[in-house]
């Protein structure tokens, strides 16, 4: 291929890259669309060097000038009565631009305004849309941007020496002189290209970011929700429970794996029920600002913390049409980039104005969990508000009140009660999204004895009325369950079909405790290769959203920090290690100058020979024993070490009563030697060990429920006194 050939191509491959980015967008009427391909066709079909004369379009220069007048006049009309918007107008006559050279591409100057139409387009696409095709787009385009701006060189080149030639020898056509068009030009303008993307990259990275947006466009279509508004009516969740689309994805940096069953992500609460929807008189929302760091600390107004650390959440949340904040329960602080955010009666969180692109945040959350004594505890006493507010009801069914009554009637502590509810509902209704509710009939009625059937507003709303009726306070909360999760990312995928109600029970020194009366649904079956494609893409296109199209100033500060921490600890490490050197040295030209005789160089020959061979034994110990330090822990799933970590608490426990555990003793043998010397623990170092072997050896997963045992049986062996 001969170089004018070869640059032409070129060239219109560079314009395509531009104007594919602006189709890809969507946002191109369909008739700037056929007229810009038409042109682009047009033209590669010129530069290949078909015989197409009856393609040129010979015009005048005043024709041309007439036609770019009226799309000046046509980009004024677009800009004040029909598209209304710079953005959006400014496209459009880009692409009447574009058009209009590539039907004219004679001179040097057309080229070069053809390259900047390019880049103009390739700019404006990057101000319409965050999808991950752009990266692809962008590599391509960069890759043309090189191999054109090269060949523009060489012909400027070649142009140049067809004028030497012609004054010397008589003239000769650059354009037919043959082209440098090799393999290994080939390939060297590739390399080049990759080393400016490379370049590029470390400086997208490094330059400061801005982020003001003043030509971006408000790109992403809301996302429609339901639950979150100040008025719930039953049945709105279950409109959106077979709806695919994405709501958000929840990272936990601080876990390896999917977290334990019993993942919530709450969003609002509710209180007061009027028979049909429930509403939140707590709606009121003070301002919450920030503190030192960023961090944005969140006081629950009736939750209490346990003073365990956060469990840290980095969520990346679509453009949703509500400003409810998500997080597990209970979100005790938040840091994103908004300064402020709003906080009801309730706990729970908004923004403060509606989003209009997607968002990440980070949630430290830590979760009430019910004391011992409240377990057990017969009665409580609540506050008038607290009664006030959390046990409302509208007029209730004389049937609803005895069927609540009934259930609890073995129960004997509220703790009971409510489990026996919640048991009642799980095992006894039929979980269905075909649900209608007719107008006569109170919606709790017609779940508990007509159709015996329904989804989760149906569970929560019967729990938390049934409740009531007992004296129990509850609220109905809604939200999300913990979605799908994605092996290669170590993230939750939470989608639409996840929206979920549950229960909040209150107890007076515990907080609000979560219970969850809908009965769990299988997962709908799909292609294994097909999920996996989707979770790797997915991936990438989170990937994508965290590292470019999110990537702030914040980011850019905690690289620079984390790159001086590590600079710091070289620096000193280095500086040690030149000190100790020059130490050794100092201390070995002093005691070389002191040795005369042949006997003191044999010692020393000898002792140096001792301490090489003793520190290489040293080194194979210490390593032999990194590897096996290292295999013991790569062998820990999060299950198992959160089983040593209970027995290891047992163990301190028991070392603190007198009952220490020798070095060999097998956990087996060790339960036995505690039940004769304390036999009033045995009943709680047994049940933990068996756990602990069955989960550290056997494998087995650790559930919810195992967790919560083993809380209560290290609350029960604290309780018991050795004599």
């Amino acid at each position: 291929m001969n170089l004018e050939r070869a640059f032409r191509i070129s060239s219109i491959l560079l314009a395509v890259s531009g104007f594919t980015g602006l189709i890809l967008t969507g946002e191109l009427p369909i008739g700037l669309v056929g007229l810009g391909a038409a042109a682009l066709a047009l033209s590669f079909m010129q530069g290949a060097g078909w015989n197409a004369d009856w393609l040129v379009f010979r015009l005048s220069s005043g024709a041309w000038n007439a036609i770019l007048a009226s799309a000046f006049i046509a980009f004024g009309v677009d800009l004040l009565w029909i598209s209304q918007d710079l953005l959006p107008a400014g496209i459009h006559f880009l692409i009447l631009l574009m058009v209009n050279k590539l039907l004219t591409l004679q001179q040097r100057k057309d080229f070069l305004h053809l390259y900047a139409i390019s880049l103009l387009e390739i700019l404006a696409a990057a101000a319409l849309t965050v999808e991950l095709w752009y990266g692809a787009v962008f590599l391509a385009y960069l890759l043309a941007a090189i191999w054109t701006l090269l060949l523009y060189h060489l012909r400027n080149e070649a142009e140049e020496a067809g004028v030497v030639v012609h004054t010397a020898r008589g003239p000769v056509d650059p354009a037919r002189t043959p082209g440098p068009i090799t393999g290994r030009f080939f390939w060297t303008t590739n390399a080049v290209a990759v080393a400016a993307f490379g370049l590029t990259v470390a400086i997208f990275f490094i330059i400061p970011r801005i982020g003001a947006g003043f030509f971006q466009k408000d790109r992403a279509e809301l996302v429609r929700t339901s639950g979150f508004s100040e008025k719930v009516d039953l049945g709105i969740i279950g409109a959106i429970k077979l709806d695919e689309t994405v709501v958000m994805r929840v990272e936990f940096p601080d876990h390896n794996g999917p977290l334990t069953e019993g993942l919530y992500f709450r969003g609002a609460a509710y209180n007061i029920y009027n028979g049909r929807s429930w509403t939140n008189s707590l709606a009121r929302r003070r301002v919450l600002g920030q503190s030192e760091g960023g961090l944005i600390k969140v006081v629950a107004p009736e939750a209490s913390a346990t003073g365990q650390p956060g469990l840290r959440q980095e969520i990346l949340v679509e453009a949703l049409d509500t400003t409810v904040l998500f997080g597990v329960p209970f979100v005790e602080s938040i840091k994103g980039f908004f300064l402020f955010v709003l906080v009801d009666g309730m706990g729970d969180l908004y923004m403060p104005y509606h989003p209009n692109a997607r968002f990440q945040y980070s949630a430290y959350s830590t979760a009430t969990r019910l004391h011992e004594q409240e377990r057990t505890g017969t009665a409580f006493t609540y506050p008038a508000h607290v009664r006030k507010q959390y046990l409302q009801l509208p007029e209730v069914s004389q049937s609803v009140a005895d069927l609540a009554r009934g259930v609890v009637r073995q129960a004997t502590t509220p703790y009971e009660m409510a489990v026996a509810v919640e048991r009642h509902l799980r095992e006894t209704y039929r979980y269905s999204l075909d649900v209608g509710t007719a107008v006569s009939v109170s919606p709790v009625d017609d779940f508990l004895f007509t159709r015996k059937s329904g989804y989760c507003e149906h569970y929560a709303t019967a729990m938390v009325v049934m409740l009531r009726v007992l004296g129990i306070p509850a609220r109905l909360v809604t939200g999300f369950l913990h979605g799908e999760w994605n092996d290669f990312g170590n993230y939750y995928t939470v989608r639409q079909r996840d929206a979920h109600a549950w229960v909040e029970v209150l107890f007076p020194r515990s907080g609000w405790i979560t219970f969850d009366p809908t009965p769990s649904v299988p997962a709908a079956g799909s292609n294994p290769l097909w999920s996996q494609l989707g979770s790797v893409v997915d991936s990438i296109r989170l990937k994508w959203d965290r590292l470019v199209i999110l990537y702030s100033f914040r980011d850019q500060l905690a690289i620079a920090q984390d790159i001086r921490e590590r600079g710091d600890t070289v620096r000193v490490q280095v500086a040690g290690w030149l000190a100790t050197a020059l130490r050794w040295a100092a201390t070995a030209r002093t005691r070389l100058a002191e040795l005369r005789s042949a006997s003191e160089w044999l010692l020393v020959g000898t002792l140096v020979g001792c301490l090489g061979l003793v520190g290489l034994i040293a080194i194979a110990r210490m390593r032999g024993r990194l590897w096996n330090g290292r295999r013991r822990l790569m062998l820990h799933t999060p299950w198992q070490a959160a089983a040593v970590r209970l027995y290891g608490q047992m163990l301190r426990l028991l070392e603190s009563r007198g009952v220490s555990k020798a070095a060999g003793a097998a956990p087996l043998e060790f339960a036995r030697l505690v039940n004769r010397e304390w036999p009033a623990a045995d009943r709680f170092v047994g049940p933990l060990t068996e756990l602990y072997c069955r989960v550290r050896f056997g494998q087995a997963p650790l559930s919810s429920e195992d967790l919560r045992q083993a809380d209560d049986l290290l609350a029960g062996l604290r309780a018991v006194r050795r004599l």
